[in-house]
């Protein structure tokens, strides 16, 4: 009776123990992103995640920097800077730079799956992390929305009670705007309504995804406005040029 009361007690020792260092682990889960958006359209990405090695080891890690290789860097329109996936006191730390000299290159920056196609490891944590990017216009206004779900990614790598050990994980955005943002749903507006920031819990998104809502002014392009000014002095000109003829007349 004895050895089963200590049985018992090792186990729930083990249980507490197992369920303590998940917490530790998971809690250390971290994400920061900025985006700079420039009037003439252009746009700088830099992200930096940082994941416990226990749960992203040395060849997931190189699966996703391989993913971000194949994907982003072989866009057209993107610039790949930075694709490092490195280990960091005990944590692969990633870290991804881009540029693009067109901001509607981010949107479907990354191909649509179809239902057949069975992703790798490093592919599912690059998807779930950039998520859906949607970009429309409205007048002279852009609306930009960013999805990002994370439900299938921590059901499958912290299990279906993985809320309970995300602990204070949090993924934190910055969005520098070149004109103030019209409206938005940022927990942090600043530089006169230019800089947005978003700080989320994971926690709090184990079953909802996370979004980034704003609507801002369409950054024009320099070469826009040399275009007016060319077509409104080559008006000017044809009016004064008629004006002349109708008077010499």
């Amino acid at each position: 009776m004895q050895m089963v009361t200590m049985f018992s007690l090792i186990k729930a020792l083990l249980k507490s123990s197992l369920c303590a260092a998940l917490l530790l682990l998971a809690s250390c889960i971290d994400g920061e992103e900025e985006i700079v958006i420039s009037a003439d359209g252009s746009a700088w990405v830099k992200a930096v995640y940082r994941v416990p090695g226990l749960l992203l080891s040395a060849e997931d890690g190189e699966k996703l920097r391989s993913s971000i290789e194949t994907e982003l860097g072989g866009s057209k329109d993107l610039r790949l800077l930075t694709n490092t996936v490195e280990k960091q006191n005990g944590k692969r730390v990633i870290v991804l730079e881009l540029e693009t000299d067109d901001l509607l290159a981010l949107e479907g920056c990354l191909p649509e799956h179809g239902p057949d196609h069975v992703s790798g490891m490093g592919d599912k944590i690059l998807h779930a992390i950039i998520g859906r990017i949607s970009l429309s216009l409205n007048g002279l206004s852009a609306n930009m929305t960013r999805e990002v779900d994370l439900k299938p990614l921590l059901d499958e790598y912290l299990g279906s009670k993985g809320a309970s050990t995300l602990g204070d994980s949090e993924f934190r955005y910055a969005i520098h705007l070149p004109y103030p943002v019209e409206s938005s749903n940022a927990h942090e507006v600043s530089d006169d309504g230019k800089t947005l920031r978003w700080k989320h819990k994971l926690a709090d998104h184990r079953n909802a995804p996370i979004e980034l809502l704003l609507t801002t002014s369409i950054p024009i392009p320099w070469w826009v406005y040399a275009v007016l000014i060319s077509l409104l002095l080559a008006v000017a000109w044809a009016i004064r040029m008629r004006v002349k003829r109708s008077r010499s007349s």
